[in-house]
């Protein structure tokens, strides 16, 4: 067994890394964002992101079926709900979040975040009039998502690690 690698099987072989920052240390966003929004708002925005994942150059990290996107993007959703400002569902639904844990299966990289970043901006930008979020409240939740991104980086990119 391997002590720096715990996840033998992650696609290509990759050690796990732990970013020099720790976790994030990132204000909430505002509960207005929820209370305007709802859960529905928030399903619906999630589904939206996950259509654009499906088409990234990360596509091979999410569900391939319509169907399976559709409960990944739900389970995602119910972790915004309370991240929004609304209730526990995602605990409620799945138990404790430990949301870099639960990442480490996959190989996330620094240029894999930023093209999760990129899709996530898209729909956010659409999300004032698509979703009911409120206007004044997307770059909070930009800088908290960015922020939050950055911990769930868990693999050096290939050409750093020469």
């Amino acid at each position: 067994m391997d002590i720096f690698n715990a996840y033998p099987d992650r696609p290509g072989d990759r050690p796990i890394h732990t970013p020099a920052s720790g976790p994030p240390q990132t204000d909430r966003v505002p509960p207005a964002v929820y209370e305007a929004m709802g859960e529905a708002g928030i399903v619906e925005m999630f589904f939206a992101f996950y259509e654009r994942l499906a088409e990234s150059t990360i596509a091979d990290m999410f569900p391939k079926s319509e169907k399976n996107r559709r409960k990944a993007a739900e389970k995602n959703a119910s972790m915004f709900v309370f991240l929004f400002g609304g209730p526990h569902l995602f605990q409620q639904r799945h138990g404790p979040p430990m949301m870099r844990a639960r990442h480490l299966p996959f190989v996330i990289d620094e240029a894999g975040r930023q093209e999760w970043l990129r899709c996530f901006r898209e729909t956010l930008d659409e999300a004032p009039e698509l979703f009911s979020m409120p206007a004044e409240h997307v770059e909070a939740v930009w800088k908290f998502v960015s922020d939050f991104s950055a911990w769930m980086v868990n693999a050096v990119d290939t050409k750093e690690e020469g």
